[in-house]
Order: C-alpha cells, then structure tokens, then sequence
C-alpha cells in the first residue's frame, strides 16, 4: 500500500499549555496558535483527547466546543470569558 503525502507545512507555533479551575471543575488545555488554518488555534483538552479549530468567533457558539472539550455547562461562561483573553479575531477568506 502507497502512501501519498497530499501537502507537509512546517510552521512555527506558539504552544501555551493552561490549568483553570473553576468552582467545579479542573482543565487542563493546550492552545496550538497557528496561520495554518485561517488563524484559527487549535484547542486541545489534555483530559478528553479532543481538538477544536477556534477563534473569537467561535466563543459565542457553545455547542462548537464545549462537549468535545468537555466543559461543563456551568463552567461555559467562565471559559468563554478565558478564551476572549488568549484567542485571536480571525479575517475570514475564501478557501477554493
């Protein structure tokens, strides 16, 4: 079986690795910066193994990333409030 490397980008990253607690609960993230995808971060729960693509326009749509991160939903608007610190605003452009 051939495997076909379709695209490699070498870019570097800022990674931040960060420990909330909040009344309820304990987590812990690392954010990937990157321009690679349209300067979204990438937002990993070290505690579920999940990833998301966010940027500061995403905060507002909890359903994007509260389950796969696996926040609570009464941690949702003190996590919103850290993502608005440590997320960047993203200009949109068209892909294809």
């Amino acid at each position: 079986m051939m495997v076909e490397i379709l695209q490699e980008v070498r870019d570097t990253q800022a990674v931040h690795y960060f420990c909330l607690g909040t009344t309820n609960s304990r987590y812990d993230l690392t954010v990937i910066y990157s321009s690679h995808f349209y300067n979204k971060s990438m937002v990993v729960s070290i505690q579920t193994g999940r990833m998301v693509l966010m940027s500061q326009e995403d905060i507002e749509n909890e359903f994007l990333w509260r389950e796969p991160l696996g926040i609570k939903k009464e941690d949702v608007e003190v996590v919103q409030q850290f993502f608005q610190q440590i997320l960047s605003k993203v200009e949109f452009t068209t892909q294809y």
